[in-house]
């Protein structure tokens, strides 16, 4: 799983750590910062360079001795007018999200066919796809995972690798910081939900017997989401 320096990453890492799985995280910065922390192994990529993230994905394979699942969570997220929004900036938090997500599932899915085991991925995006103020780079970015993870359903399919991805809003996590510009109001749920909360749900995805349930965007938000994609 990737972003397993942010708190969402980080318990879906645990979810699975939990159920005694074996896990290698990915998280963008230097190389040297690559490291072993017990049982939870890390590795670097930058998140929109191809080659990084093929070593680091056939490196965890090769840990763990097979890859059958990925999930992709992301850094944090940008805010900013877009009168006042460079192309740098727009472009950074775009390739950070959407060209990292279609460079892991890529990659993932190579090993995956190579093994010939199939597999599952996980993409996960923001419910601000549907737009808000402020948040031209997020929706931009959330609104091609949303397209991508449609149309690798139907590129990945014939390997069984199912593809899904869930939207996440009104999540007690450092993406909160889009929740709070657009209002902030609380879901119909009467409170915000917890990343413990969508790694569980995210697990639930990974799970191979679920078949053809993949192609899906699963909104967990609290019964915010009112939108069918």
């Amino acid at each position: 799983m990737t972003g397993t320096d942010t708190a969402l990453g980080a318990a879906v890492q645990a979810h699975f750590d939990a159920s005694g799985a074996a896990t290698v995280g990915s998280v963008a910065g230097r190389p040297d910062t690559a490291q072993l922390k017990g049982t939870a192994r890390t590795v670097y990529a930058d998140p929109a360079n191809g080659a990084e993230i093929r070593d680091a994905v056939h490196t965890a394979a090769a840990v763990m001795g097979g890859l059958d699942t990925l999930v992709v969570a992301h850094p944090l997220p940008m805010v900013q007018p877009f009168g006042e929004q460079t192309m740098a900036d727009f472009w950074h938090h775009v390739d950070s999200t959407l060209t990292g997500s279609f460079l892991y599932a890529q990659a993932a899915a190579e090993a995956m066919r190579e093994a010939g085991t199939g597999g599952r991925i996980v993409l996960t995006t923001s419910k601000w796809h549907v737009g808000g103020q402020n948040l031209s780079a997020v929706a931009t970015a959330a609104g091609g995972i949303v397209a991508l993870t449609k149309t690798l359903t139907r590129d990945f399919g014939r390997f069984r690798i199912g593809v899904n991805a869930v939207a996440v809003g009104a999540v007690d996590s450092e993406w909160s910081v889009c929740d709070a510009v657009t209002g902030g109001a609380l879901p119909p749920v009467g409170r915000v939900g917890t990343v413990e909360q969508v790694a569980r749900v995210i697990g639930i995805l990974c799970q191979q017997r679920l078949g053809a349930a993949v192609g899906q965007i699963v909104n967990v938000d609290g019964g915010l989401s009112r939108n069918r994609v």
